[in-house]
Protein backbone atom coordinates (compact mmCIF):
# COMPACT_ATOMS: atom_id res chain seq x y z
CA UNK A 1 0.00 0.00 0.00
CA UNK A 2 1.51 3.48 -1.06
CA UNK A 3 1.85 5.81 1.84
CA UNK A 4 -0.30 8.99 1.58
CA UNK A 5 1.38 12.32 1.09
CA UNK A 6 1.53 14.66 4.31
CA UNK A 7 0.98 17.72 1.53
CA UNK A 8 -2.24 17.95 -0.99
CA UNK A 9 -1.66 19.38 -4.22
CA UNK A 10 -3.11 22.67 -2.75
CA UNK A 11 -0.89 22.59 -0.25
CA UNK A 12 2.04 22.15 -2.94
CA UNK A 13 0.59 25.35 -4.89
CA UNK A 14 0.32 27.63 -1.81
CA UNK A 15 3.81 26.59 -0.93
CA UNK A 16 5.12 27.49 -4.03
CA UNK A 17 3.04 30.89 -4.48
CA UNK A 18 4.39 31.79 -1.44
CA UNK A 19 8.17 30.61 -1.98
CA UNK A 20 7.79 32.74 -5.62
CA UNK A 21 6.51 35.77 -3.64
CA UNK A 22 9.33 35.76 -1.72
CA UNK A 23 11.96 34.83 -3.73
CA UNK A 24 10.54 37.57 -5.80
CA UNK A 25 11.11 39.86 -3.23
CA UNK A 26 14.18 39.34 -2.24
CA UNK A 27 15.70 39.85 -6.21
CA UNK A 28 14.41 43.30 -5.90
CA UNK A 29 16.14 44.29 -2.81
CA UNK A 30 19.17 42.42 -3.87
CA UNK A 31 18.96 43.91 -7.58
CA UNK A 32 20.71 47.35 -5.81
CA UNK A 33 24.16 46.12 -5.82
CA UNK A 34 26.06 45.44 -9.28
CA UNK A 35 28.85 42.62 -9.78
CA UNK A 36 31.58 42.47 -10.82
CA UNK A 37 33.13 39.05 -9.41
CA UNK A 38 36.42 40.07 -9.54
CA UNK A 39 36.58 41.90 -13.34
CA UNK A 40 36.26 44.91 -14.92
CA UNK A 41 33.06 44.32 -16.32
CA UNK A 42 29.35 44.10 -14.59
CA UNK A 43 28.12 40.63 -14.55
CA UNK A 44 24.66 40.69 -13.06
CA UNK A 45 23.01 42.26 -10.31
CA UNK A 46 22.97 40.53 -6.97
CA UNK A 47 18.98 40.18 -8.18
CA UNK A 48 20.05 37.58 -10.93
CA UNK A 49 21.60 35.56 -8.74
CA UNK A 50 18.54 34.00 -7.55
CA UNK A 51 16.22 34.97 -10.28
CA UNK A 52 16.32 31.76 -11.94
CA UNK A 53 14.59 30.07 -9.30
CA UNK A 54 11.28 32.24 -9.68
CA UNK A 55 11.30 30.61 -13.31
CA UNK A 56 12.29 27.08 -11.76
CA UNK A 57 9.11 27.50 -9.48
CA UNK A 58 7.17 29.16 -12.16
CA UNK A 59 7.84 26.32 -14.82
CA UNK A 60 6.70 23.37 -12.34
CA UNK A 61 3.44 25.31 -11.27
CA UNK A 62 2.68 25.94 -15.06
CA UNK A 63 2.86 22.05 -16.16
CA UNK A 64 1.24 20.53 -13.05
CA UNK A 65 -1.87 23.36 -13.11
CA UNK A 66 -1.74 25.48 -16.18
CA UNK A 67 -1.13 28.63 -17.43
CA UNK A 68 -3.55 30.48 -15.46
CA UNK A 69 -2.59 29.46 -12.60
CA UNK A 70 0.79 30.68 -12.99
CA UNK A 71 -0.44 33.85 -14.30
CA UNK A 72 -2.19 34.20 -11.19
CA UNK A 73 0.87 33.16 -9.04
CA UNK A 74 2.99 36.18 -10.96
CA UNK A 75 0.34 38.38 -10.42
CA UNK A 76 0.02 37.78 -6.95
CA UNK A 77 4.04 38.09 -6.17
CA UNK A 78 3.93 41.02 -8.27
CA UNK A 79 1.69 42.73 -6.32
CA UNK A 80 2.82 41.67 -3.21
CA UNK A 81 6.16 42.92 -3.86
CA UNK A 82 4.88 46.39 -5.40
CA UNK A 83 3.44 46.80 -2.22
CA UNK A 84 6.49 45.83 0.18
CA UNK A 85 9.01 48.18 -1.82
CA UNK A 86 6.28 51.01 -1.51
CA UNK A 87 6.08 50.29 2.49
CA UNK A 88 10.42 50.26 2.59
CA UNK A 89 10.57 53.37 0.59
CA UNK A 90 8.01 54.83 2.97
CA UNK A 91 9.65 53.73 5.97
CA UNK A 92 12.97 55.92 4.73
CA UNK A 93 10.97 59.16 5.64
CA UNK A 94 10.11 58.32 8.96
CA UNK A 95 12.09 59.87 11.47
CA UNK A 96 14.80 57.85 13.88
CA UNK A 97 17.43 58.67 16.66
CA UNK A 98 20.30 60.49 15.57
CA UNK A 99 22.69 57.31 17.13
CA UNK A 100 21.26 54.84 14.25
CA UNK A 101 22.16 57.44 11.25
CA UNK A 102 24.75 55.04 9.95
CA UNK A 103 22.17 52.21 9.85
CA UNK A 104 19.65 54.69 8.39
CA UNK A 105 21.71 55.75 5.68
CA UNK A 106 22.61 52.01 4.60
CA UNK A 107 18.68 51.33 4.70
CA UNK A 108 17.78 54.21 2.83
CA UNK A 109 20.97 53.32 -0.16
CA UNK A 110 19.04 50.34 -0.41
CA UNK A 111 15.84 52.17 -1.54
CA UNK A 112 17.22 55.31 -3.11
CA UNK A 113 16.10 54.51 -6.42
CA UNK A 114 12.83 54.97 -5.29
CA UNK A 115 9.67 54.85 -7.40
CA UNK A 116 12.06 54.33 -10.74
CA UNK A 117 13.23 50.72 -9.84
CA UNK A 118 10.04 49.85 -7.87
CA UNK A 119 7.90 50.22 -11.46
CA UNK A 120 10.84 49.20 -13.48
CA UNK A 121 11.52 45.39 -11.62
CA UNK A 122 7.24 44.92 -11.31
CA UNK A 123 7.07 45.58 -15.10
CA UNK A 124 10.10 43.34 -15.86
CA UNK A 125 9.04 40.51 -13.45
CA UNK A 126 5.27 40.42 -14.62
CA UNK A 127 6.34 40.54 -18.45
CA UNK A 128 9.06 37.95 -18.18
CA UNK A 129 6.98 35.84 -16.26
CA UNK A 130 3.76 35.75 -18.37
CA UNK A 131 6.57 35.07 -21.54
CA UNK A 132 8.26 32.24 -19.85
CA UNK A 133 4.73 30.72 -18.89
CA UNK A 134 3.19 31.29 -22.06
CA UNK A 135 6.16 29.74 -24.06
CA UNK A 136 6.43 26.50 -22.11
CA UNK A 137 2.53 25.95 -22.33
CA UNK A 138 2.64 26.61 -25.89
CA UNK A 139 5.75 24.05 -26.71
CA UNK A 140 4.25 21.37 -24.16
CA UNK A 141 0.27 21.63 -26.19
CA UNK A 142 2.71 21.30 -29.28
CA UNK A 143 4.26 17.99 -28.01
CA UNK A 144 2.18 14.37 -28.14
CA UNK A 145 4.48 12.38 -26.65
CA UNK A 146 6.29 13.93 -23.79
CA UNK A 147 9.48 12.95 -21.69
CA UNK A 148 12.03 14.32 -19.83
CA UNK A 149 14.05 15.63 -22.70
CA UNK A 150 11.28 17.45 -24.03
CA UNK A 151 10.44 18.84 -20.50
CA UNK A 152 13.92 20.03 -19.66
CA UNK A 153 13.93 21.79 -23.80
CA UNK A 154 10.86 23.94 -23.21
CA UNK A 155 12.05 24.24 -19.39
CA UNK A 156 15.01 25.76 -20.98
CA UNK A 157 13.66 27.81 -23.80
CA UNK A 158 11.21 29.21 -22.03
CA UNK A 159 13.80 30.27 -19.35
CA UNK A 160 16.46 31.94 -21.92
CA UNK A 161 13.74 34.12 -23.14
CA UNK A 162 11.90 34.77 -20.13
CA UNK A 163 14.82 35.77 -18.71
CA UNK A 164 16.35 38.16 -21.46
CA UNK A 165 12.95 39.70 -21.47
CA UNK A 166 13.28 40.36 -17.53
CA UNK A 167 16.60 41.04 -17.55
CA UNK A 168 16.64 43.70 -20.24
CA UNK A 169 13.31 45.21 -19.46
CA UNK A 170 14.56 45.82 -15.73
CA UNK A 171 17.96 47.31 -16.72
CA UNK A 172 16.49 49.60 -19.23
CA UNK A 173 13.96 51.36 -17.81
CA UNK A 174 15.67 50.93 -14.07
CA UNK A 175 19.48 52.24 -14.75
CA UNK A 176 19.76 53.65 -18.19
CA UNK A 177 21.50 56.81 -17.65
CA UNK A 178 19.51 59.24 -18.59
CA UNK A 179 19.90 61.59 -15.55
CA UNK A 180 16.35 61.16 -13.59
CA UNK A 181 17.54 59.32 -10.76
CA UNK A 182 20.47 58.86 -8.46
CA UNK A 183 22.12 55.38 -9.32
CA UNK A 184 22.55 55.29 -12.99
CA UNK A 185 24.41 52.81 -15.42
CA UNK A 186 26.37 52.78 -18.18
CA UNK A 187 25.22 51.38 -21.25
CA UNK A 188 28.15 48.47 -21.60
CA UNK A 189 27.20 47.82 -18.12
CA UNK A 190 23.49 47.08 -18.52
CA UNK A 191 24.05 45.53 -21.85
CA UNK A 192 27.21 43.40 -20.30
CA UNK A 193 24.62 42.71 -17.34
CA UNK A 194 21.64 41.46 -19.56
CA UNK A 195 23.34 39.18 -21.56
CA UNK A 196 25.99 37.81 -18.98
CA UNK A 197 23.42 37.50 -16.20
CA UNK A 198 20.64 35.47 -18.55
CA UNK A 199 23.66 32.99 -19.65
CA UNK A 200 24.45 32.66 -15.86
CA UNK A 201 20.76 32.18 -14.58
CA UNK A 202 20.08 29.43 -17.98
CA UNK A 203 23.62 27.22 -16.92
CA UNK A 204 22.29 27.50 -13.47
CA UNK A 205 18.39 26.32 -13.88
CA UNK A 206 19.61 23.75 -16.70
CA UNK A 207 21.43 21.67 -13.88
CA UNK A 208 18.72 22.70 -11.81
CA UNK A 209 16.09 21.15 -14.33
CA UNK A 210 16.97 17.55 -13.86
CA UNK A 211 18.01 17.66 -10.54
CA UNK A 212 14.85 19.50 -8.90
CA UNK A 213 12.54 20.41 -11.71
CA UNK A 214 11.34 17.18 -13.24
CA UNK A 215 11.47 15.50 -9.60
CA UNK A 216 9.38 18.04 -7.80
CA UNK A 217 6.91 18.36 -11.50
CA UNK A 218 6.56 14.30 -11.20
CA UNK A 219 6.30 13.96 -7.13
CA UNK A 220 3.11 16.85 -7.37
CA UNK A 221 1.79 15.65 -10.69
CA UNK A 222 1.10 12.09 -9.09
CA UNK A 223 -0.35 13.41 -6.23
CA UNK A 224 -2.59 15.51 -7.95
CA UNK A 225 -3.69 12.57 -10.30
CA UNK A 226 -4.35 10.49 -6.86
CA UNK A 227 -6.63 13.57 -5.64
CA UNK A 228 -8.76 13.01 -9.04
CA UNK A 229 -9.26 9.57 -9.25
Amino acid sequence: MKKKSILTSSDWLIALAMAYAAVTLAMNVFCMKSLSWGTGVTFSDGGQTISWIVFLISNVIVEVWGEKESIKVITFAAVITFVLLVIGRLIVFIPSLAEYEEQNRAFALVFSNGPRTMISSIIAFWVGGFVNVHIISRMKRRREHDNRVSFFIRASFSTLIGQTVDNAIFMILAFAPVGISIYEMMWKDIFSSIIIGTVIELLVESIMVPIVTIPLFRHISRIKEEEEK
